[in-house]
């Protein structure tokens, strides 16, 4: 991630938002530690470690009320880059069937987001919904069940808010580099060798800081791969 993009300072009730979200992150980061683990090692249980490309939990933690989705995994390569592994974050597409991939969040092995990303169509084999819908389905993410995993969902919700500036950047980056894609060629959306559409810097001490402070945030982000 060499190039960097300034997201514009938050308006007053957007940064109210955020800054709530943020003191929701940190309570639930808090009542883990307290148990001695974190978010990663909250999935992992009692594990020596976790499988390459096996989903944590097993079937997925899905909602069946509000109809979200998420997972966690690792890819082999991604430990070179300081990645334990990333969660892949979906809404059930307004069809009824199938869901719509909203975010990937790379995770650090203490339990630390650093990277949020988008992902072409195949690679989930999602409903590819544009920005502006997905973003709507992301502030709307809630998920009460499984209970089990219930820090999990609010540590998953509180930090898509605490990040959402990134977020709706990173969406609507994804779409600008789909547009351009599809110029060169049609099918873009199931070439095997595009793996992901954008992806951005996430870095919990500066977001807070941001917050603090007026004026706009320097992220840093990647190209198309």
């Amino acid at each position: 991630m060499s190039r960097s993009v300034l997201i514009p300072e938050p308006t007053t009730r957007e940064r109210s938002h955020l800054r709530k979200a943020g003191s929701e992150l940190l309570e639930v980061m808090e009542m883990l530690q307290q148990q001695g683990r974190n978010v990663v090692t909250e999935l992992q249980g009692k594990r020596p470690s976790m499988t390459q490309w096996q989903h944590y939990p097993d079937d997925d933690a899905t909602d069946p009320v509000s109809g979200y989705r998420w997972y966690y995994h690792a890819h082999p390569e991604a430990s070179s880059r300081g990645e334990h592994g990333h969660f892949h974050v979906f809404a059930a597409a307004s069809t009824g069937r199938g869901y719509t991939h909203l975010l990937g969040l790379s995770m650090s092995a203490s339990g630390l987001p650093f990277r949020a990303f988008t992902t072409n169509r195949w690679v989930t084999n999602e409903i590819y919904q544009p920005a502006a819908r997905v973003l709507r389905l992301a502030r709307r993410f809630v998920m009460r069940q499984p209970a089990q995993w219930a820090l999990v969902h609010r540590w998953l919700a509180a930090t898509m808010t605490l990040f959402r500036p990134q977020i709706a950047w990173l969406l609507h980056e994804r779409d600008r580099r789909l547009a351009a894609a599809q110029i060169r060629r049609a099918t873009v959306f199931e070439d095997r060798r595009t793996h992901v559409l954008s992806q951005c810097q996430l870095d919990l001490q500066a977001q807070f800081k941001w917050l603090d402070a007026a004026g706009p945030l320097k992220i840093r982000h990647g190209a198309i791969r």
